[in-house]
């Protein structure tokens, strides 16, 4: 290692204190001195890193911010999806509840089917015979009740279908 001599005048109560840093060290004079020296030196330069790890920490602090805001949006975006998807998941099945209303019987031979709505509009009973169906006394007491039920039971549908999506629950358990 290179050395080099500097001459310079320091007070009588720093020279003390370095002289008596030194026995207590048991260290020479110019090595405590040059030990100090080395720590402000170290001092000075820890101080700068110490700023620029602050500014990256501030950095990654707003960063954190942001993102921590984004999530919260994206949460509520989730739940709103989820509850849209609960209420067309009710609406379906209200939908299949009115569809699968039974409303007579397959009056092929040996057959008797119950016949649901769905499949009344299409004039099949579900062993696939065509235009043998008979509707349930209830049903059959008007001339065109067939047409009146396929439309009543769609406008009941539909009726129930912009009810859950609206969000009116008074249409929950109605079949």
């Amino acid at each position: 290692m290179n050395t080099a001599t500097i001459y310079a005048r320091i007070s009588s109560d720093l020279k003390d204190k370095i002289i008596a840093l030194a026995k207590s060290s048991g260290k020479q004079q110019g090595e405590t001195l040059t030990a100090l020296l080395n720590q402000g030196l170290l001092y000075e330069e820890s101080q700068r890193e110490l700023k620029e790890t602050q500014g990256k920490l501030t950095e990654v602090q707003e960063s954190a911010r942001t993102l921590g805001t984004e999530l919260e949006r994206v949460k509520a975006d989730l739940a709103m999806a989820r509850r849209e998807i609960d209420v067309a998941e009710r609406a379906k099945g209200h939908l299949q509840r009115i569809l699968n209303t039974e409303v007579g019987r397959c009056v092929f031979p040996d057959c008797g089917a119950p016949v649901n709505l769905y499949g009344f509009v299409y004039q099949q009973c579900p062993c696939g015979h065509s235009r043998r169906i008979e509707l349930h006394d209830e049903y059959k007491k008007a001339p065109g009740v067939g047409d009146v039920i396929v439309t009543g039971l769609a406008i009941f549908g539909g009726v129930a279908l912009a009810a859950e999506l609206l969000g009116d629950k008074r249409t929950e358990g109605t079949s």
